[in-house]
């Protein structure tokens, strides 16, 4: 088996672990991860955050950022499906659904740019503790991220989101792979 092979493997599995968690799973991992969030001061002082609307079982940022004081959140979406390409809006809301079922906000402003955020909460399939993540595939956030890998002193902090049972103990970095700057799950804070 290749590389591509273990990772969509791997994708597979753990996608598939995370849709048999119940609601009730789901709402507990999401406050554990609220609570855990404080271990963060990049966070917490955070004014511009970009999170994201939960899908397949991903783990909600909904009560860290309803938590967070002084901010303004943006969500992505999808502008250009066979592109992979994603912008991101501010939004109370992210209420309309594409054509994968993830919910996005309605785009009536303009878009901000990736170098625009404090924080950018990215949710992931995988993850390893050097800060190297699987998504879901189709490289949207790769795509985005993409321009902030040569800004180290001006890029958003990078956090990923994961439950604890997505983490491996290491996974092959891309080359165009922009390795997180911390992760956070539901049982732990971990800075890069």
């Amino acid at each position: 088996m290749n590389q591509t092979q273990n990772k969509e493997e791997l994708r597979r599995s753990l996608r598939q672990q995370r849709s048999k968690l119940t609601s009730q799973e789901l709402a507990t991992a999401e406050h554990k991860l609220a609570k855990n969030a404080r271990s963060s001061n990049r966070l917490l002082q955070a004014k511009r955050i970009l999170s994201y609307a939960p899908f397949g079982g991903e783990i909600s940022p909904k009560s860290l950022v309803n938590k967070l004081p002084c901010h303004t959140v943006h969500y992505p979406k999808i502008t250009n499906f066979r592109l992979s390409q994603m912008r991101f809006y501010s939004a109370k809301q992210v209420n309309i659904l594409n054509k994968y079922g993830i919910k996005e906000p309605n785009a009536i402003d303009f878009p901000w740019p990736a170098n625009a955020f404090d924080v950018m909460l990215i949710p992931l399939v995988a993850f390893d503790r050097s800060g190297t993540r699987i998504g879901m595939g189709a490289g949207y956030y790769d795509r985005a991220m993409q321009a902030l890998a040569h800004q180290t002193s001006t890029r958003p902090y990078l956090i990923g989101l994961a439950h604890h049972f997505q983490e491996v103990s290491s996974l092959d970095r891309e080359s165009w792979d922009v390795p997180l700057d911390a992760i956070l799950t539901d049982h732990e804070f971990i800075s890069i």
